[in-house]
């Protein structure tokens, strides 16, 4: 294995995590954070060389050798300085930079422009992550990985498919699949297939699909063996990340009753949700979780700030009765010891976030979906112009190669999922997904620039 080295901005769970992950393969790390007294942890614990300092500062930047680097990481805890740090590491010569934010919407909606802007070549929210992870716990889904589209207007979503699957047991013609949604491949093994009506995958493989939130969700719950609509979930907890979670679960659970501890935020959740149940009190009271009827409960998730009282809460909902249980867990070398005290699923944000990144790298820097297995196919966003061969035609009856398909159309502002009874209209703008064998295709039947980068 050929060693690199690597820049580390910040020195917490996620930086820590993925410094140690690095240097035991052998690779050179260095690690910048501003506070000095990190040095002895970093360098004895760690294996890694230490900067102290401010990485949004070309000066420390330039101390840590980023202009020798393979990666930038910039993952501290602040969003700003994560993302002036990412544009002055390209100016001063880092090869390629991930990035690192909180919240889920710069990701879902802006990520394209952060990326722009800041020059990242990935950009990751820890919350987002972590939703994913909750709600692959609770639903019983099998989601791998997505990535969102058009504002978050549509969604590209990778899922395993496993035995006793609508997409591994029937032709894909005849798969029990939602409208707005559209299977653009099956991957096995490194290889990228664009199913035909005839084909379906087999058990292991993944499946890329595009669709509406709506539709994709429902694809998820018909392609996991293990998807599961609850009756009732208990969230303990109301911050940002329960919010999020509480998105997710629209549509799937009946009711949703949230245990939040603040009565300021207990009130806002009231008004943001006004078709669940928001309680106001300690989600580590047994005598409140007894009185609410926690033991009734299909699931209990504890995602609170607090490692402590996320734990003691599952415990308690574990002693009414509760059997499927998720805690949020921020100190990642603990989470072993919490799967031993009590049977339940442990979210770990910065590990899930640090996994993320060093998959990132493990698979030669392809920071999205959209440029998976080595670059076997990608997606091309084409404005469609007067002089386009498609321009006026019904996608019927446009002749493409097997490995060609028109995934989505933006037009007036609005994102679908065209059949092929569409017409293409001069102006729309296309998103094309193409085997990498007929992108010389792709480029002559959709000639012309790119469409505003900002829309996928």
């Amino acid at each position: 294995m050929e060693s690199k080295r690597y820049v580390v901005m910040g020195a917490g769970e996620i930086g820590s995590y993925l410094a140690r992950s690095l240097s035991a393969d052998g690779h050179s790390v260095t690690v910048i954070d501003r506070n000095p007294e990190k040095r002895r942890l970093v360098e004895e614990q760690l294996d890694a060389a230490f900067v102290a300092g401010n990485g949004s500062h070309v000066p420390v930047l330039e101390a840590a050798e980023v202009d020798r680097c393979a990666l930038f990481v910039a993952v501290s805890s602040s969003d700003e300085a994560n993302l002036a740090a990412s544009l002055l590491a390209k100016s001063v010569g880092a090869a390629r930079t991930v990035v690192r934010v909180s919240t889920s919407e710069d990701v879902t909606r802006y990520g394209r422009v952060y990326e722009r802007g800041f020059r990242a070549d990935l950009l990751l929210s820890t919350q987002l992550l972590t939703t994913t992870r909750v709600l692959n716990h609770v639903l019983g889904y099998n989601t791998l990985e997505i990535e969102y589209l058009a504002g978050g207007a549509l969604q590209l979503r990778r899922t395993g498919v496993e035995a006793g699957s609508t997409l591994a047991e029937r032709r894909l013609a005849d798969a029990d699949l939602p409208k707005h949604c559209l299977v653009l491949a099956f991957v096995s093994d490194g290889k990228v297939v664009v199913p035909g009506g005839d084909d379906h995958a087999q058990v292991g493989d993944d499946a890329l699909v595009i669709g509406t939130p709506e539709a994709i969700d429902e694809v998820e719950r018909r392609v996991s063996r293990h998807s599961r609509r609850l009756e009732r979930v208990i969230i303990a907890g109301g911050g940002a990340t329960a919010q999020a979670v509480l998105d997710g679960l629209a549509g799937h659970v009946r009711r949703v009753m949230v245990i939040e501890k603040d009565r300021q935020r207990a009130e806002e959740l009231a008004r943001l949700f006004p078709m669940h149940e928001i309680v106001h009190g300690d989600a580590t009271d047994m005598s409140l979780l007894a009185s609410e009827g926690v033991g009734n409960a299909t699931a209990f998730i504890a995602l609170t700030g607090h490692d402590e009282t996320n734990l003691m809460s599952c415990l308690l909902a574990q002693e009414l009765g509760v059997v499927r249980l998720t805690a949020l867990v921020q100190k990642s070398e603990t989470s072993t010891l919490w799967r031993k005290v009590g049977v339940l699923d442990v979210v770990s944000p910065r590990t899930i976030a640090a996994e993320r990144i060093r998959a990132y790298i493990d698979s030669n820097y392809e920071p999205h979906i959209s440029s998976f297995e080595n670059g076997a196919a990608q997606f091309l966003h084409r404005a469609v112009h007067p002089q386009s061969p498609v321009a006026g035609e019904r996608l019927a009856d446009v002749e493409t190669p097997d490995g060609l398909v028109v995934a989505a159309v933006i037009r007036g502002g609005k994102a679908m999922i065209p059949r092929g009874d569409y017409r293409v209209e001069v102006g729309d703008d296309l998103i094309v997904f193409v085997l990498r064998a007929e992108v010389p295709m792709a480029q002559l039947l959709f000639p012309g620039p790119d469409a505003d980068e900002t829309l996928p």
